[in-house]
């Protein structure tokens, strides 16, 4: 129990749930300008599979309305804007980083040219990653309709969503740690990661079937919606970075003593 309370106290004490406020902060000042360039970049993106699947039912309506406003915006862009947004699109992972500086204790702060570079190119193999993952949904739930039950499709759905999570969570917990950390380093928390974010997405699917945001917040619900589902997202993604950095630390004081 002692071990228990000494666990909750050491996730208190790295500030936890500020930090996951903060990113989902940058989170939403950089999502709109990161969907104009993934338009621009990779066209229209088909990511219906993704949107429509239930696990995804409660923020799908705002998403659409953003890649529609995306796929608008991009007919008219100009080059002021594509710079500004380009620029823009990177403040998560550079803030990304500098809360793993905060969440390690790092004593030295990266440069910020190079780590706002880094970040550009973590944008560029987003976008890379989101198209094949769109391109694999699409082929694979053909095929899976084509041979297979709908339960076992289902099963194989899921299965897709957590790899597919846990993939997502490593590396961007390797990119937010200020030292070199290996992959199986990072497994640890990105399993915890992993587990926390489909027991949350299961939680926020079940509360909205009994709920009616929509008495609530009116025309505003899905916007509302969506920044509580980031915010717990985010909360479950900062936990698992915190976890990594608990064994890290742990291992370097065995290495000392």
């Amino acid at each position: 129990m002692q071990d228990f309370f000494g666990t909750l106290k050491f996730f208190s004490d790295k500030r936890f749930s500020t930090i996951a406020g903060t990113l989902v902060y940058f989170l939403i000042m950089s999502i709109a300008p990161f969907t104009l360039w993934l338009t621009l970049v990779m066209g229209n993106v088909d990511i219906e599979r993704f949107l429509s699947h239930e696990l995804f039912e409660s923020v799908s309506p705002f998403l659409r309305d953003l890649k529609s406003s995306a796929e608008g915006a991009a007919s008219g862009a100009g080059i002021i804007l594509l710079i500004t947004t380009l620029y823009s699109s990177t403040n998560f992972f550079y803030h990304l980083r500098r809360s793993g500086e905060i969440i390690y204790d790092s004593p030295k702060l990266k440069g910020g040219l190079r780590l706002r570079l880094a970040s550009l190119a973590l944008i560029f193999a987003t976008f890379l990653l989101i198209a094949l993952i769109a391109a694999m949904a699409v082929a694979g739930s053909w095929i899976l309709d084509q041979i297979m039950p709908y339960f076992l499709s289902d099963i194989f759905s899921y299965t897709f969503i957590t790899a597919t999570a846990f993939a997502v969570a490593l590396v961007l917990n390797i990119f937010a740690c200020p030292f070199k950390l290996k992959a199986e380093e990072a497994v640890a928390g990105s399993l915890l990661t992993t587990m926390l974010w489909l027991v949350c997405l299961v939680g926020f699917t079940v509360y909205l079937n009994y709920a009616n945001p929509e008495m609530l917040y009116g025309k505003i619900a899905s916007i509302i919606i969506f920044l509580l589902w980031c915010y717990v997202m985010m909360t479950c993604f900062v936990v698992g970075i915190i976890y990594n950095g608990m064994f890290k630390s742990r291992r370097i004081m065995k290495k000392l003593f």
